[in-house]
Order: C-alpha cells, then sequence, then structure tokens
C-alpha cells in the first residue's frame, strides 16, 4: 500500500470521527432546545394557571357562593405544573451534565465540589442521568 493510499485511510477515518462526534452533538443540542421549549411551555401554563386561580379568588370574593372546590382544583393543577416544570428542568441539568446549588440554585459541574457563585458546599448526589444523549429519553407530557 502507498503513502498516498495510507494518507487518504487515515483522511477518511478522521472525517468519519469527526462526523460522528458532530453527529452526537447535534443530537444533544436538538433535545437540549426540546426540553428548553418544554419548560417555556410549562411556564407559560403555569401562569395561565396563576391567573385563573386569581379569577376564580376575585369571584369568590365577590360573591357568596361557595368556590373553595375550584380554589382546590385550580392549587392542584399549579402544583402538578410546578412539578412537570422541575421534572423537566432536572432532565436538562442531566442533559448538560450540571447540578444545582440548594442554596442559590446556580448550575455547576458534576465534579465541582463547592458552587461557584456563593462557595457552598454542594451535595455529592449523582445527576439523574450518566448515559449519552441518545439513550435518555426526552420527557413527554406522560412522562412527566
Amino acid at each position: 500500500m502507498s503513502k498516498f493510499d495510507e494518507f487518504i485511510d487515515e483522511f477518511v477515518f478522521m472525517a468519519k470521527n469527526a462526523a460522528d462526534v458532530a453527529s452526537k452533538k447535534t443530537g444533544v443540542v436538538v433535545e437540549t432546545g426540546k426540553l428548553k421549549y418544554q419548560i417555556k411551555q410549562s411556564e407559560w401554563d403555569l401562569e395561565k394557571a396563576y391567573a385563573k386561580l386569581g379569577a376564580i379568588f376575585y369571584e369568590s370574593k365577590r360573591s357568596s357562593e361557595d368556590f373553595s372546590d375550584a380554589i382546590l382544583l385550580a392549587t392542584s393543577e399549579i402544583d402538578d405544573l410546578k412539578l412537570k416544570a422541575s421534572r423537566l428542568e432536572e432532565a436538562l441539568r442531566a442533559y448538560r451534565k450540571v447540578k444545582k446549588c440548594t442554596k442559590c440554585e446556580q448550575d455547576n459541574d458534576t465534579s465541582a465540589a463547592f458552587c461557584v457563585r456563593c462557595g457552598a458546599p454542594l451535595a455529592d448526589e449523582p445527576i439523574q442521568a450518566e448515559t449519552e444523549p441518545e439513550e435518555a429519553a426526552c420527557p413527554t407530557d406522560e412522562n412527566v
């Protein structure tokens, strides 16, 4: 085999590896984008739920009717939406391989022992997903 053939083989091998890395990075960017959109959608839904609760509360003060069931239902919806948003944010942190400071909520690298913002010691909890991004499932409405 000639030097030229060896050079071509090496070049093809390196190009294939670069394409594989770029493909994986693109997948991470796409999945991260999906999670960010789902988080934003969850925030919008939460704002609507708070507005609905406010309207129910307002009506309850203006009338003599009992709105306690409607208020309970609205607060339950808000709790569910907050839980959904929390799970989506955790999934995003797992993709980004960061952990949140319990004091200031700053995202930190998983290897950090102390928060980069406030200096608080970080919990030694592992992040949820130690898998490659292709293997980690993007949460859906049914899963969250």
